[in-house]
This record gives structure tokens, C-alpha cells and sequence, in this order.
């Protein structure tokens, strides 16, 4: 592989392809932490932005939260679909997550579902997430000893989860599902609905169309559920709008002045992409880092963000994981990978979308 440009090293983190090919990406990664740590990106459909692949700049950017702000852009999408997304959010008609917010604003509403995610919480949903656990595993054990760990596991377990904390039937869990992928998987062949921006917000649409619904019915019969908890939470008198309780609900089931960084001159107005996968490879932080260490100490990656947007969910995903390998462990005799790992090709939320396996099970 010949060695990137620092342009060509910024231009693939505005290729959605990239993010499904590891080593096109670490190798244009490395090369911006070690030349350009803060480096302009203009790739058309995208609209230009600052890349941060630095773990220390990032960590600096994510602490300043009143400098650096989220809205009115606080995810990688192309123009057309920024626009179109941006009219739909002012029409009402597309739902505005945590992720859009910042304070003050975004401190209030993020108050009302944070009990739901404390250690209290978390032990009185553990006995729920130890009996998911077990039932994943046993679908490992039923589907004989070969199976996609992503499609038939990894996706299912959180998901029914999540969808159990805020109580919808399990009969809507697929749609879920689908739906989360759809929107996470905008760029993605297998995961995509269409290939238009219109398409595409109409993913949006529905999550709104399905989470309306349920505000209302949660309102007029409440339940003992985080669901019930956001639907009927009120902010200065106020029940939410219904773009923001669905945004709410969204991020759930599915997270300026002129300054500079590193000697680069950052107007007010223009964007920075923080580069957490860039910043969890960071040689400066990490030994070894791109070996996998388990029991690698102290580990400051930064999977579940930083500062006033650090992941609300991290404490449950943390119990989801340690719950799971509890009960995988003791009942797995071996395991091994059946052929190569699949990647989403997407600028948005990635990572694996099949891992094929094979494993023998004591019981």
C-alpha cells in the first residue's frame, strides 16, 4: 500500500467504503495523527470540516463544551442530506436527539432519563440482562455450532435490552432493528433504504411516526417504564415537544468564537469531526495499540465519548458485556472465526455487521 497524501489521508474519512476497509483506514489515520492531526477535509457531497484524529485534541474539544457546539451539525452526512434533514427537524417533522443539543438545553432534557441509567438502576435491571444473557446463549447452543455472531447475537441482545428498559412488546422488536440499522447504515449497500436523501429522511419519518404514537399512549395510560418517564417529563411546566420526545427515544433505542488546535486557525461556524476511532489507534496513549488487550490498563479509549455528552447508556452497555461473556465463557469449549470479518460502509455510527464463527458449547 503506497503512502497517502496528507489530502488523500483526510478525504477518506469522508468516504463511507473506507470505514468498511480497516486497513485503508488505520493507514490514513496514522498518517494524519503523525502529519496533520488537524487537517481540512473538502470532499464533495460533504460539506468541508476539520479532522481531529489526536486523542488529547479530542478530549480537549469534547471538554470545552461552550466553545465547541453540536448543533447545527453534529453528525457526517452529505449537504443534501444536512439540508433536507435540518428542514424536516424546523417542519417538526424529524426527530432532534441529545446528540443535536447543548446546553443549557440539552443538560435539562439529558436529567430526565439519566436516573434510569444509574448503579441503582443498573442492579435492579441486572437479574433482566443476566436472563438475556442466557437466553443469546442458548441460541448459540440451538443453532447448532455455526452461526453470524452479529446478525444472530451481538445486534439481538442489547436490542432486546434496551427495548425491555423502555417497555415496548417484544412483537415491535424487528422493526426496531431494521429501522436502526437503516438509519445507521445510510451509506451501507446491504443496510440502506434507497439511495436518495428523501429516502433516507424518510427513515426519520417513521422512527417519528412509531415514537409519536407511543408518547401518546404513554400519556394517557403511563407505565412503570423509561418510555412513560419521557413521555410524560416536563421541562419548565412543559411536556416535550414532540420532535424532542422522540428524539429522545430515538437515541435510546438506537447518542463559537475563533480559536485554534495545534497552530491551526478554527473559524466560528466551520466544523471539526472528531475521529474516535483515530483517537483510540493514538500511539502517544496506547501501547501496542492496535493489539487487542483485554486487560489492557489503564485503557482511556474514547468508545463512549467524553465530557457533557459522555454516553448516558455506558454503564448498561458495560453490564450487557460482562453479563453476556459471564455466561458465554463457563459453557464455551472452543471458538474461531470462519471467514472474514464484514464492516458497514458508513460515516455515521459503524462497526461489524457479520462475523461469521464456528464454537462447540459444554451445555
Amino acid at each position: 500500500m503506497s503512502t497517502p497524501t496528507v489530502e488523500s489521508a483526510a478525504n477518506v474519512l469522508a468516504d463511507p467504503t473506507a470505514y468498511a476497509d480497516e486497513p485503508r483506514l488505520h493507514a490514513a489515520l496514522g498518517h494524519l495523527r503523525s502529519h496533520a492531526p488537524v487537517a481540512w477535509v473538502d470532499r464533495p457531497p460533504y460539506r468541508p470540516f476539520w479532522a481531529i484524529t489526536k486523542h488529547a485534541d479530542i478530549m480537549e474539544i469534547e471538554r470545552a463544551n461552550n466553545l465547541w457546539i453540536n448543533e447545527p451539525r453534529p453528525l457526517l452526512a452529505t449537504a443534501a442530506l444536512d439540508d433536507l434533514t435540518q428542514a424536516q427537524q424546523q417542519a417538526g417533522m424529524a426527530p432532534r436527539t441529545l446528540v443535536h443539543m447543548d446546553d443549557p438545553l440539552h443538560r435539562v432534557v439529558r436529567a430526565i432519563g439519566a436516573d434510569w441509567f444509574r448503579p441503582k438502576a443498573m442492579r435492579d435491571l441486572k437479574v433482566r440482562v443476566d436472563e438475556l444473557a442466557k437466553i443469546h446463549v442458548d441460541k448459540m447452543r440451538d443453532a447448532g455450532n455455526e452461526c453470524d455472531f452479529v446478525q444472530e447475537i451481538a445486534v439481538n441482545y442489547p436490542l432486546y435490552v434496551i427495548m425491555s428498559l423502555l417497555g415496548l412488546p417484544e412483537s415491535d422488536f424487528p422493526r426496531m432493528l431494521k429501522l436502526t440499522q437503516e438509519v445507521f447504515g445510510g451509506d451501507d449497500d446491504e443496510y440502506k433504504r434507497g439511495t436518495t436523501p428523501e429516502e433516507q429522511v424518510s427513515v426519520l419519518l417513521d422512527f417519528f411516526a412509531y415514537f409519536t404514537d407511543l408518547t401518546e399512549s404513554r400519556r394517557r395510560h403511563p407505565t412503570e417504564d423509561l418510555a412513560s418517564a419521557i413521555a410524560n417529563a416536563r421541562i419548565d411546566g412543559e411536556p416535550l415537544s414532540p420532535v424532542d420526545a422522540v428524539g429522545y427515544y430515538a437515541i435510546i433505542a438506537t447518542a463559537g468564537h475563533d480559536t485554534t488546535m495545534r497552530g491551526a486557525p478554527i473559524a466560528a461556524g466551520e466544523s471539526v469531526y472528531l475521529a474516535y476511532v483515530s483517537g483510540n489507534r493514538d500511539e502517544e496513549v496506547f501501547d501496542d495499540p492496535f493489539r487487542f488487550d483485554v486487560g489492557r490498563d489503564p485503557n482511556k479509549h474514547l468508545a463512549f465519548g467524553y465530557g457533557v455528552h459522555f454516553c448516558l447508556g455506558a454503564a448498561l452497555a458495560r453490564m450487557e458485556v460482562k453479563s453476556f461473556f459471564a455466561e458465554l465463557l463457563p459453557r464455551l469449549k472452543s471458538i474461531e472465526v470462519t471467514a472474514p470479518p464484514e464492516l458497514a460502509a458508513t460515516t455515521f455510527v459503524g462497526g461489524l455487521k457479520h462475523l461469521p464463527i464456528r464454537y462447540e458449547l459444554w451445555n
